[in-house]
């Protein structure tokens, strides 16, 4: 027996009895309320999409690269997809965005503790699964495996596979479409490291591509940081006043907090998200010195209170890509001349709030020449 669901990326994605029980949990149905990409649909209207689909959506990737990979050991593979669902569990409200607030605690440390503390560990021992079973559970949904093919995580794996097309379809943009069909099937393991097939090494160009655009037109979208940077500052703030609690934040849902800030909307400090009040971007520059300059000399002039100051940084890769050309391993810096081509993205911002945003402005490109 499978339930099967509609879904916009990959048409139709059916989970099994086991995986159903793991749905109907109450850590995966908290899922449904929290987006994916935040707050980001504040600038990209059509981005509602929830952690819950992208789970379904990694948890089908990861059962076909692990057909892919021909992996024959079927409870390891039934482990994989389950990862893959289960990923996500620990995500705080607006996903990424707050989840520095907890200081070390990283979803994936939640994620570990909700697994244990939620009952689903529970679900699986009675499904039959091991103790031992969900050891390599953990591992592998939470990125401590060393010793097992990286296919959740990682520069091509699952999740990152599933959230890069899902995320450019519902902002509407194009950059995160890639022929990952043909990607998926050309995944292979060789010698115990998985690579792609040097065959599909266009389709693994677009790939990268558009993960660099998404971070560079979407993720790193000049309104969607500053909205990020409000909405941190706002939630310490919740945070001292005794309106929530660190301990409890990850049951939290985004509903929750929208609640407070709708109450609270007369605050400008809630109207620089919810009412378009935000700061302003007055000034960007690659340079580290110059941004410390003109920084320097800013908050000369002004009270630091009206200024926002943003650094942005991610590399083209995070870890290199092997292909394989049947004979022997090639570095994909070495095999794309257009790979080895792109640069790191690494720049800063700076806000002003709206009331001051031609004079500083202004004044900062005065101090920047």
């Amino acid at each position: 027996m499978f339930k099967e669901f509609s879904d916009p990326i990959h048409q139709l994605i059916k989970a099994d009895q086991e995986e159903t029980k793991i749905i109907n949990s109450y850590p995966l149905q908290r899922l449904r309320f929290i987006n994916q990409l935040g707050i980001a649909y504040l600038v990209f209207p059509s981005a509602q999409h929830s952690r819950f689909e992208h789970s379904l959506g990694t948890m089908e990737l990861a059962g076909r690269i692990c057909n892919s990979l021909g992996l024959g050991d079927k409870k390891l593979c039934k482990l994989f997809r389950l990862a893959g669902l289960i990923h996500d569990i620990g995500h705080t409200p607006f996903s990424h965005t707050t989840e520095v607030l907890l200081g070390n605690k990283s979803h994936e440390v939640i994620g570990e503790k909700v697994l244990h503390q939620e009952g689903l560990a529970d679900i699986l021992l009675e499904c039959g699964y091991t103790h031992e079973d969900l050891e390599v559970l953990i591992q592998i949904a939470f990125r401590k495996s060393e010793n097992l093919p990286n296919i959740i995580t990682g520069e091509f794996g699952a999740d990152r596979m599933d959230y890069l097309r899902r995320d450019a379809y519902f902002c509407g943009t194009s950059y995160g479409f890639f022929d990952y069909s043909r990607l998926l099937e050309n995944i292979l393991l060789v010698e115990g490291k998985k690579c792609v097939h040097i065959s599909a090494l266009r389709s693994l160009e677009s790939f990268i591509l558009g993960r660099y655009f998404m971070y560079s037109q979407v993720y790193f979208h000049k309104v969607v940081r500053i909205l990020n940077i409000h909405l941190k500052e706002l939630l310490e703030e919740f945070f001292q006043e005794g309106l929530l609690n660190r301990d409890y934040f990850h049951r939290k849902t985004d509903s929750h907090l929208i609640s407070l800030l709708l109450d609270r909307y007369k605050e400008e400090r809630v109207r620089r998200i919810i009412g378009r009040e935000h700061y302003r971007e007055v000034f960007s520059t690659t340079s580290k010195e110059i941004l410390s300059y003109v920084k320097e000399r800013l908050l000369e002039r002004y009270e630091k209170e009206l200024l926002r100051f943003d650094h942005i940084s991610k590399k083209v890769l995070e870890e290199d890509i092997l292909l394989w050309d049947g004979r022997r391993f090639l570095s994909l810096w070495e095999a794309s001349s257009l790979v080895a081509s792109l640069k790191d993205i690494n720049f800063y911002r700076i806000y002003a709030h709206p009331k001051y945003k031609e004079e500083v402005k202004e004044y900062a490109l005065k101090l920047s020449k």
